[in-house]
């Protein structure tokens, strides 16, 4: 499964829009920035060095007083939201090969056996988990599965209050609703109540609470990816439980069937954890991807609006853009994964 953006396009239509605004707001741009400083190996934009950036990163902070003003205030809550999902993707993308490497390590695999990428990593260990289980017992039937799955739960009023302070309007004025259980608050009408009249459950309306899922927040492009990172960034979930036991009487090589039986207790947890952490995640990440395209569309006019710092914000939108293959990337190879280790004890 794949986000549905097209991370190259966008990166690709950004540093054009980039490369116009460098050409319209410096004068004699075409030979180079006067007075810009030499950075070794900084990316460039149609020859020159990307204004703005140290070599093409992003930093919220570098284009100085930018965020004053309101279109200001959403880029930069928009690029401190790209900044933030970068870092918890990888981190997600990290936990997942770690886990992956564990149950390796208890089937016998060594570090020679982990070559290429994550989901390279993860296919050579499900692989081997999967010749193990067909050699080690006479049928799938032999291992005895108990399973409850984390819950985990974004808080929406946090949501919804973050992007109201992006919007630089009240809270009252922005609401949010879930797409699972809503444990509040409903507006609207709930489906079930629970202690003190409260919902506690799936609500048609705002939901002032904790989400089981995701929380949609009602908002501009820019404010409403900002909230939606920071939920899933903060996201609360519970231990996965997990009991793996093998009938021995379908056991047919019990060193093996052991083994492997250590290895999933092992590193399962963790990746049936990311899997639940994903919920939140993943829409985070498909709003995020269309307030991007949103920001590139906008293009020339929206960089107008910050006249001398025009130049410095354009540099940091195409640094912005640049994350975007990487985000993807980390969030499908855990996409997969996850689903990979569900599948092998059938959940």
């Amino acid at each position: 499964m794949r986000i549905a953006f097209h991370s190259r396009g966008l990166l690709m239509a950004t540093i054009l829009v980039a490369s116009a605004v460098v050409i319209a707001t410096v004068p004699g741009c075409g030979k180079g920035l006067p007075g810009a400083p030499k950075v070794p190996g900084a990316d460039k934009v149609g020859g020159l060095p990307i204004p703005g950036t140290d070599g093409g990163m992003l930093d919220p902070n570098a284009c100085g007083g930018y965020a004053s003003s309101d279109a200001g205030r959403k880029l930069k809550a928009f690029l401190v939201a790209t900044q933030d999902l970068e870092k918890v993707t990888i981190e997600t993308a990290a936990v997942v090969k770690q886990s992956c490497i564990t149950i390796g390590n208890e089937i016998g695999m060594t570090d020679a056996d982990y070559k290429g990428e994550t989901k390279d990593i993860c296919a050579a260990v499900y692989g081997r988990v999967t010749d193990n289980l067909k050699v080690a017992f006479k049928s799938k039937a032999a291992l005895k599965v108990k399973y409850k799955a984390p819950v985990c739960t974004v808080d929406a009023n946090a949501s919804v209050q973050a992007a109201a302070s992006c919007e630089g309007k009240a809270s009252a004025d922005i609401g949010a609703t879930c797409s699972g259980t809503c444990n509040g608050k409903c507006s609207g009408t709930c489906a079930t109540k629970g202690a003190g009249g409260d919902c506690a459950g799936k609500c048609e309306g705002s939901c002032g609470g904790k989400c089981d899922g995701y929380a949609d927040v009602k908002a501009s492009a820019s404010c409403q990816a900002s909230a939606e990172v920071k939920a899933s960034v903060d996201v609360q979930c519970t231990e996965p439980e997990l009991s793996i036991e093998a009938d021995a009487k379908l056991v047919v090589d019990k060193a093996k069937a052991e083994a492997t039986i250590k290895g999933l207790k092992a590193g399962l947890p963790k990746i049936l954890s990311i899997k639940a952490r994903l919920v939140p995640l993943k829409h985070a990440v498909e709003t995020w991807a269309k307030s991007a395209v949103e920001l590139k569309d906008s293009g020339m006019s929206f960089a107008r609006n910050f006249k001398d710092q025009a130049t410095c914000v354009t540099g940091q939108i195409v640094a912005a853009a640049k994350m975007s293959a990487n985000i993807q990337a980390n969030i499908s190879v855990s996409v997969e994964v996850s689903a990979s280790a569900s599948g092998t004890i059938g959940q």
